[in-house]
């Protein structure tokens, strides 16, 4: 009966933790979700408290290695596509995409824009059309 009852530990508190993170970064995610797999695994092999530990700590790291992976391919492909930001917002012509060029622009020029951290996230160099009043 003990042994089940740690189990169901684990595993609720595994579950606590994953929706915890459910919003988070893949590699919170992922050694949430490690760990409490570690614990489970040690446990059923260890049978003991030093083993429900060891494999908690090393499921955690992990599955904190493999979110970790996830989270910078992720960021590689959106650095890679560009970066989609407000769609009301003139941006200025992508290199290799022809744009079609407007009969009449109203007086203003194409300022370019370093790459800047905005709210938590990267935003790469781009140019933006800054209007001038006649």
């Amino acid at each position: 009966m003990k042994k089940y009852y740690l189990a169901f530990v684990v595993i609720g508190a595994g579950l606590l933790l994953v929706s915890c993170c459910s919003t988070g970064y893949n590699t919170q995610k992922g050694a949430a979700i490690g760990g409490a797999i570690g614990a489970i695994m040690g446990q059923a092999i260890g049978g003991n408290t030093t083993g429900t530990l060891v494999g908690l700590a090393s499921g955690a790291l992990v599955g904190a290695i493999a979110g970790n992976a996830v989270d910078q391919d992720e960021m590689n492909r959106r650095l890679e596509g560009g970066y989609q930001g407000n769609p009301h917002v003139a941006t200025g012509p992508q290199e290799g995409y022809a744009q079609p060029i407007p009969p009449e622009q109203p007086p203003g020029r194409w300022v370019d824009v370093p790459g800047q951290w905005i709210g938590g996230r990267w935003v790469p160099s781009h140019k933006v059309w800054v209007p001038v009043n006649p």
